[in-house]
């Protein structure tokens, strides 16, 4: 009968990389159970595994072998967990005994890093100082670690540097920075690359095209009331309430001075949860918010005049 069984717990513990081929060899639990090697199909060795779930793993009824016999994609199964651990029990009818075995699915380099788009385009006033900030789009990659991006590098240019720092969960930030003044009479368009690169072997890459179109300046740039907004926002808050408003002045007159409000969608999650009134500044809560996934939501916000042009970030 069942109830007579006696679980193991810890009994095996396995370890094989992600992405192995179907059949692949992951451990002789024969001889690390301590059965007779001579006759394993007498032992009656088989997995049990819950109902409904993907079973990765069959026995070898002659050798005794664990062994793989679907495809094992670490990302899929458990996301940007540090440790990917399978469980199941191995059931032993000639001892009366069920043995927890875990595997360990260990990452591999088999994603390289990418971008939401290939293209981002960003206007930006003639006027606009030198130690200017903009923000660029985050790459993502799915592998963990060593594996995941390591660094960003930018095209040469006498006019704009790369900045990256390190924010949250270790996730790179990147900002443009203006070097030197702009003239749209000298040059109107830079065309350059963002490249990301993560710590694999051999390495993976990839790349963002951006597109700078210098624009003819206002005599005034609209200014934010203040550079951070900071709002503490319950996860049970129901869909199109308004969590903050941010506003800026800008002294122009007329068609000018009139501000237009905009949320860049530097990342996917980000993207997802929150939109911006154009007009008003009323920043609007349209995802579901889960405090356990993501404690923190940062988002960046543009000012635009009427003409389009980008003048400020916070």
């Amino acid at each position: 009968m069942v109830n007579s069984w006696k679980i193991i717990s810890g009994q095996l513990h396995y370890s094989i990389p992600e992405e192995v081929r179907k059949g692949t060899f992951v451990g002789n639990v024969v001889k690390d159970l301590g059965i007779d090697g001579k006759q394993p199909f007498n032992h009656g060795l088989r997995i049990i595994s819950n109902s409904g779930t993907v079973q990765y793993f069959e026995l070898n009824s002659n050798s005794g072998h664990l062994q793989t016999c679907e495809r094992i994609d670490r990302e899929e199964i458990c996301g940007t967990e540090k440790k990917c651990i399978l469980k199941f029990q191995i059931l032993a009818e000639s001892k009366l005994k069920l043995y927890v075995t875990e595997i360990e699915i260990v990452d591999i380099n088999d994603n390289a890093p990418s971008f939401l788009s290939i293209r981002w385009e960003l206007k930006i006033s003639e006027t606009s100082i030198p130690g200017s900030q903009f923000f660029l789009p985050e790459a993502q990659d799915p592998d963990l670690g060593g594996n995941s991006i390591q660094h960003y590098e930018l095209t040469a240019s006498n006019h704009f540097s790369l900045e990256v720092q390190n924010s949250q969960n270790d996730v790179k930030s990147t900002k443009l920075v203006l070097e030197k003044s702009l003239d749209r009479e000298e040059q109107s368009v830079y065309d350059l690359i963002l490249t990301a690169f993560d710590g694999g072997e051999p390495t993976r890459s990839g790349t963002l095209q951006i597109n700078i179109f210098v624009l003819d300046a206002n005599d005034n740039v609209p200014v934010f009331s203040q550079p951070i907004y900071e709002v503490n926002v319950k996860e049970n808050m129901p869909k199109e309430s308004i969590v903050a408003t941010v506003t800026a002045i800008d002294m122009d007159e007329g068609i000018n001075g009139e501000i237009k409000y905009s949320l860049q969608k530097i990342s996917k999650k980000g993207s997802q949860k929150f939109m911006i009134n154009s007009t008003s500044g009323e920043i609007i809560l349209v995802g579901s918010l889960d405090f356990e996934t993501s404690q923190n939501n940062i988002c960046y916000c543009d000012l635009y005049d009427k003409h389009n042009e980008l003048h400020n970030i916070f």
